[in-house]
C-alpha cells in the first residue's frame, strides 16, 4: 500500500521495484515498458473510472509488452507468491474496507437519528414556550402553535 492507503496497480508497482531511490530506472528496458504501458493505459480507459476496469486494462497492457504470465506466478510479486494467494489478499482487503465503511455508515445514521430526536425535542419545547409566552403576553407574541418550519428553517402558515 501506498502513502494514501491504497494498493498500486501493476504498472506503478512495476515501476517502484524497477527505479532506483533517485527515481532512475534501473535498466532503459524498464523505463520503455513503463511508458509504452502508460500511454496505452490511458488511451484504453478512456470514460471508465472503475477502479477494477483499470486494473483489468493494466494486466492486459502488461501481457501485451511483457507476455503472458508463466502458469502459477504472478510477475513482479517475487519468488513464492501464486495468483491465488494474491487474490486472497485482495478479497481480505476489499472485505476489511467494506465492512470498515459499513460501520462508518450505522455510525453516522446513528448520530442523524439523535440529531433528529434533539431537533424533535426543541421543537416541542419551543411549542411550550411560545404557548406559554401566549397566556401571559397574547398581544405582544405572535401565534407559532399551527405554524410549521420547513428543512430550511422557514416559517410557513397552513
Amino acid at each position: 500500500m501506498d502513502d494514501n492507503g491504497r494498493e498500486p496497480g501493476r504498472v506503478e508497482f512495476y515501476r517502484m521495484t524497477h527505479t532506483h531511490r533517485d527515481g532512475s530506472f534501473v535498466r532503459e528496458e524498464s523505463r520503455d515498458i513503463v511508458d509504452r504501458a502508460t500511454n496505452l493505459i490511458s488511451e484504453r480507459v478512456g470514460g471508465s473510472s472503475s477502479s477494477d476496469a483499470t486494473h483489468n486494462i493494466e494486466a492486459e497492457v502488461l501481457a501485451e509488452l511483457m507476455g503472458p504470465e508463466r502458469y502459477g506466478r504472478v510477475r513482479g510479486y517475487g519468488v513464492g507468491v501464486t495468483p491465488t494467494q494474491l487474490s486472497s489478499v485482495g478479497t481480505y482487503t476489499r472485505n476489511a474496507r467494506e465492512s470498515s465503511n459499513t460501520a462508518e455508515v450505522r455510525r453516522l445514521q446513528a448520530t442523524i437519528d439523535e440529531l433528529k430526536q434533539n431537533q424533535a425535542n426543541l421543537q416541542s419545547q419551543l411549542t411550550n414556550i411560545s404557548s406559554m409566552l401566549q397566556r401571559f403576553l397574547p398581544s405582544q407574541i405572535p401565534d407559532t402553535s399551527n405554524a410549521s418550519r420547513d428543512d430550511d428553517g422557514a416559517e410557513s402558515r397552513p
